[in-house]
């Protein structure tokens, strides 16, 4: 909603004049996909977690933004919430990676009905979320992450995730 044109290239063109306000740092909510299964049109339901929503742009349109940034001396953080995720994500199929109710049925956090409770006892539902914020450091050279609901998942799963993408030499990120 920043540009009027709603994605990516709108707020590359727009680089110069946000430089001029003097910021530094860009924070980009979530720009993932979004399930349609339940929905209710939220950014935070998921549906998957490696790509870029077509609303938006495309990978490189993203790459774009945070090169152009960087260019700037701005960083570029993108939104994460690693909490749950819509109902058609492709890890629905595994249900071991969700929380499940006494009836076998994947449950949803609070009165959130459109997303599905992960299960954070999975270790390879954890290991595969931190791929996938691995992934976007290394494709599009973000800066770091606005971590969302951090009180969701347990903090062991927060220090396993900062711990793993603080490893990566090659880029000093930044956690909100």
């Amino acid at each position: 909603s920043f540009s009027k044109e709603g994605n990516f290239k709108g707020v590359i063109a727009r680089l110069d004049s946000i430089k001029a306000l003097g910021i530094n740092l860009i924070y980009i909510m979530p720009i993932y996909p979004v399930g349609v299964l339940k929905a209710v049109n939220s950014p935070y339901a998921t549906r998957d977690y490696d790509a870029v929503g077509s609303e938006f742009g495309t990978l490189d349109d993203f790459r774009a933004l945070v090169a152009g940034a960087h260019k700037r001396k701005i960083a570029v953080m993108l939104d994460i919430v690693a909490n749950h995720t819509s109902w058609d994500n492709p890890w629905i199929a595994d249900k071991s990676w969700y929380e499940l109710d006494s009836t076998g049925n994947i449950k949803y956090p609070r009165n959130w009905k459109d997303v599905a409770q992960l299960n954070f006892k999975n270790n390879d539902m954890r290991l595969a979320l931190i791929r996938s914020m691995k992934s976007w450091v290394l494709k599009a050279n973000i800066d770091g992450f606005r971590c969302d609901f951090t009180d969701g998942p347990p903090v062991d799963f927060w220090k396993q995730a900062i711990d793993t993408l603080r490893n990566m030499k090659s880029h000093k990120l930044l956690f909100l």
